[in-house]
């Protein structure tokens, strides 16, 4: 009997295995994903990337461009970091987005930016081009502005991205 009983007890152990893991891989997911959350409005180059990559997403759909994936990277411009160790205001981080449309048109958000709203916008200099046609060339890329209310990913007030280039 008390043979059964350690092989069950050893059983019950690699059953919980999976599962623990399984918890362990979330909460170092969650610690990961806090740690890139930028605080207070700080530029960084995590936000940026990642606030470029939904908000350029959101605005090529809005033009009818059935989005697969977009994946982009960022690097603060000409340094590894800021000096200061924080981001100054005259930091400037370059972004660059690759992805790939349902039709399997290329897909390329291109552009440097200076500040980043709370993960709703970026302000910079940003152009978007699908199979290498300009499909967009913003200055605010998502909403930034409460009131703004048109939800057109440039919050200029009263504008949208340029159309997109007609077939052909």
């Amino acid at each position: 009997m008390g043979a059964l009983r350690r092989l069950q007890q050893r059983n019950v152990w690699q059953r919980r295995k999976p599962i623990l893991y399984a918890v362990g891989l979330a909460g170092a997911a969650t610690l990961g994903v806090s740690a890139c959350e930028p605080g207070g409005g700080d530029l960084n180059t995590s936000a940026v990337a990642l606030t470029v990559d939904e908000m350029g997403t959101k605005a090529l759909e809005r033009q009818r461009l059935d989005v697969a994936w977009i994946s982009c990277t960022a690097r603060y411009e000409d340094r590894v970091t800021p000096k200061s160790g924080s981001p100054t205001r005259e930091a400037v981080v370059e972004v660059d987005c690759q992805g790939e449309s349902d039709s399997d048109q290329d897909i390329t958000i291109k552009g440097k930016v200076h500040a980043v709203v709370d993960g709703r916008c970026v302000r910079g200099n940003l152009t978007a081009k699908v199979d290498g046609k300009e499909w967009f060339q913003v200055d605010v890329l998502g909403n930034c502005g409460a009131d703004d209310g048109n939800d057109d990913g440039d919050d200029d007030g009263n504008g949208k991205p340029s159309p997109p280039p007609s077939p052909g």
